[in-house]
């Protein structure tokens, strides 16, 4: 057998070509023909239909994620749970949107833009989702298919969501990656209570989802997923939460008295979500994360013993 390498080469500093051997070009990712992903390789998934296949289901209730491959896609999700690539075959005349820094990379055709889509879009985002006010678009001018590579940027697996099933999904602050198509917006949601505001962990507003095409969350750790019947509850860490259905009531439960508060590592307060609707949970979101190498780091201290 003999292999032909494919060549990253740097465009500026932060993005990438991705450059084809021409024995490789015609049927490679430079200038696709086919519009359809092939069969799954192994470690690779493909996704058109999130949250309709169910993993194992624990004795919670609670199902760990996972999706249904279809050939029909085209867009591939790939890699380890904790550092996965998402690989679109960007159609002639179609628009992916993602978050700034998250390009890997991409066919030399590709034309890229960056915007802000308008103040009101741009100071939500920024101001009450979590991201960035600017967005990052790929559009495919050419008549061939082009290949754009996205990762997140922190540790993550990537989730589907198609919002022609999941319109007004509720996401959490930092959780969105990227886009396909442009029938899609960000707007927001307030919360209903002053307790919900100070300690669900949303803040004021929460972040929503609105359209008809597929974006793609972060999501860190394992995911798990349940669909709530009308009037069931589920206490959560605040940071465990990704995503709901509008029709999810989000609250507070108190932890206990004053020695768990201080001592239990749950702080005062766990969000409280209320069904029905569907609720998606990631075991190592970005704030835990954050917490975690900060305390493995030292917590700020001086030396090593005991950040107080």
């Amino acid at each position: 057998l003999t292999t032909t390498p494919l060549i990253l080469q740097p465009i500026g500093s932060d993005s990438a070509a991705l450059i084809l051997p021409a024995a490789t070009a015609a049927s490679g990712l430079g200038s696709r023909s086919k519009a359809m992903r092939p069969s799954n390789a192994p470690g690779q998934y493909e996704m058109s239909q999130p949250f309709t296949a169910s993993g194992r289901e624990l004795h919670s209730g609670l199902s760990e994620w996972h999706s249904k491959p279809s050939p029909n896609s085209t867009y591939a999700i790939t890699g380890s749970d904790y550092a996965q690539l998402l690989e679109v075959d960007v159609q002639p005349g179609e628009l992916v949107t993602c978050e700034p820094g998250t390009m890997a990379y991409m066919s030399p055709d590709l034309e890229p833009d960056i915007d802000t889509g308008g103040c009101n879009q741009a100071c939500k985002r920024c101001c009450c989702a979590g991201e960035s006010m600017f967005r990052l678009h790929f559009r495919n001018e050419t008549d061939s298919v082009q290949t754009l590579g996205i990762t997140p940027k922190y540790p993550a697996k990537i989730v589907p969501i198609d919002l022609a099933k999941y319109d007004g999904l509720v996401f959490n602050k930092g959780a969105f990656l990227a886009a396909m198509g442009s029938d899609w917006s960000v707007d927001i949601k307030a919360v209903k209570s002053a307790g919900a505001m100070c300690c669900a962990g949303q803040g004021l507003f929460m972040s929503t989802l609105h359209g008809s095409g597929t974006i793609f969350l972060n999501a860190g750790g394992t995911v798990v997923t349940k669909e709530l019947a009308d009037g069931e509850e589920l206490i959560v860490s605040q940071d465990t939460v990704l995503a709901f259905e509008n029709t999810v009531e989000l609250g507070i439960r108190r932890t206990g008295g004053l020695m768990m508060c201080c001592c239990g590592g749950m702080g005062l307060f766990n969000a409280e979500l209320t069904g029905p609707g569907f609720v998606m949970l990631h075991t190592m979101g970005l704030d835990k994360l954050r917490h975690s190498l900060a305390v493995a780091g030292g917590g700020g201290g001086g030396g090593g013993g005991g950040g107080g």
